[in-house]
């Protein structure tokens, strides 16, 4: 796929976006104004990893941030403010992580895994990561260690997040259910899908599949939950009863979801099409507007620093769209080629 964008990060202070692409490359991108208009430049760029890069995360330290990426076999993780005043040359990592490889028979070891999402858990100081090896893992990033693990079925993992105050992880991948796990005991405590209890009413048969969970994304104040299927549809649910509050049917399997900046009741999604959705939770369509790339992977929203919200779309041309009012495109901008 070329490089094509597949991970979107604004950064804490909403100045900046943060680009990972399909060939491990990170771009860092200033979001300036010039009036009225966007005029976003290129700060910096580096190869973060030699492989696709699919996940990016910020991390809030003490002294800073910093900014982790997750590819193959590897998690990464530079200082913040480092990266915006780089050195000549690549910037080494101040953190490097390799997913565990699972204990096969006769002292082999599994397959190595990828890294597909993180959620940060700030209560507890760890990063939780979405493997392919079908686990989550939690990391402790001092002793640079798993501290636990949510030990899934063997189907990859393509999302995951933290319900932060809740003790709480939601995982999504392949399988085909959200799973819902308790972090003290480390087990599942519901599987969540539209068309089976707790989310559809008692009773209710299981169907033909729905595809895999392709996305999930929960709200600031972690009350609702928006999860995708790759059969086309999403689905947004209220978290204190587990209640399915709406299915909302897409044009094209949807490959991310965000929430609107500082919004508990309003999203975004893209997916195999070009187009930005902004929904609310009862499953409204406000607006679709048209991106650059035919197919959109990542999604991601800040407030601006002067008022209102800025919405980056990356998609599989190596392009960014940015959006301040998502109805329409402000700005595309094009990732460096031959870096």
């Amino acid at each position: 796929m070329a490089d094509a964008v597949l991970a979107s990060a604004f950064s804490p202070c909403g100045l900046y976006l943060v680009c990972g692409t399909a060939c491990g490359w990170v771009h860092i991108w200033k979001i300036g104004a010039d009036g009225l208009h966007l005029a976003p430049s290129l700060r910096a760029s580096f190869r973060a990893h030699h492989a696709t890069l699919y996940a990016l995360c910020f991390v809030p330290r003490a002294e800073g941030h910093l900014l982790v990426s997750g590819a193959d076999e590897e998690i990464r993780a530079w200082e913040w403010e480092r990266l915006l005043a780089p050195p000549a040359g690549e910037p080494a990592p101040l953190v490097v992580l390799h997913n565990p490889r699972q204990p096969q028979r006769r002292g082999a070891l599994g397959q190595l895994t990828d890294t597909a999402a993180f959620s940060f858990d700030p209560s507890a100081r760890l990063l939780y990561s979405a493997a392919g090896d079908g686990n989550a893992y939690a990391w402790d990033l001092k002793a640079l260690a798993p501290a636990h693990t949510l030990q899934g079925e063997g189907e990859p993992l393509y999302c995951l997040s933290v319900r932060g105050g809740h003790q709480q992880v939601l995982t999504g991948g392949e399988e085909g259910v959200v799973r819902l796990w308790d972090v003290r005991s480390c087990r599942c405590e519901h599987k969540l899908r539209p068309d089976l209890p707790p989310l559809a009413p008692s009773g209710g048969g299981e169907t033909a599949g729905l595809g895999a969970v392709s996305c999930l994304a929960l709200d600031d104040s972690a009350g609702w939950l928006v999860a995708g299927w790759s059969d086309g549809f999403l689905c947004s649910v209220e978290m204190q009863t587990l209640a399915c509050v709406a299915c909302m049917p897409t044009a094209a399997p949807p490959q991310a979801v965000c929430f609107e900046a500082a919004s508990e009741f309003r999203f975004f999604s893209v997916g195999a099409e070009p187009g930005l959705y902004s929904w609310d939770l009862s499953g409204h369509l406000d607006s679709r507007a048209t991106c650059s790339s035919p197919s959109v992977f990542s999604v991601a929203a800040a407030a601006l620093p002067g008022g209102g919200q800025i919405v980056a779309a990356g998609g599989v041309d190596c392009t960014v769209d940015l959006f301040t009012d998502p109805s329409h495109r402000a700005v595309t901008i094009s990732m460096p080629s031959g870096v």
